[in-house]
């Protein structure tokens, strides 16, 4: 995947995901500063997100909490386009981590058992 948004600016919008959710209008700011498009945008997000996850620079409790800030945005793009991918996928593993199946021992850490590997599938098939 090539890197169109600087690290600064990746952070600032996984900040804004966290504390109040993206919309179209935080999006088009981006696009419009670094002429790059909207799926561009949300798909280089949740990347970073996602290999911060699994560098262990980001909590799950955070990355968790960005991805669901940011699925307003994706879906809204997904109405008139198709779904971004692969902020869709990523947003999809860190929501598998947010609960405990019936069928696994209490112990059980669902972002370990759940996300983690999704996440680590979906990075290994982007890379090629």
């Amino acid at each position: 995947m090539i890197r169109l948004l600087p690290k600064s600016e990746l952070k600032a919008l996984s900040l804004k995901a966290e504390a109040d959710c993206l919309t179209q209008s935080d999006l088009a700011v981006t696009c419009e500063q670094f002429e790059v498009e909207p799926r561009d945008v949300l798909n280089e997000l949740a990347v970073s997100v996602a290999e911060g996850y699994l560098q262990g620079a980001l909590t799950y409790d955070f990355c968790d909490t960005v991805m669901n800030g940011m699925i307003n945005a994706v879906v809204d793009l997904g109405m008139t386009n198709e779904l971004p991918e692969p902020a869709y996928s990523l947003y999809h593993a860190f929501d598998q981590g947010e609960w405990i199946r019936s069928s696994d021992p209490p112990e059980t850490e669902p972002s370990e058992k759940y996300t983690k590997p999704m996440v680590q599938e979906i990075m290994r098939t982007l890379k090629g």
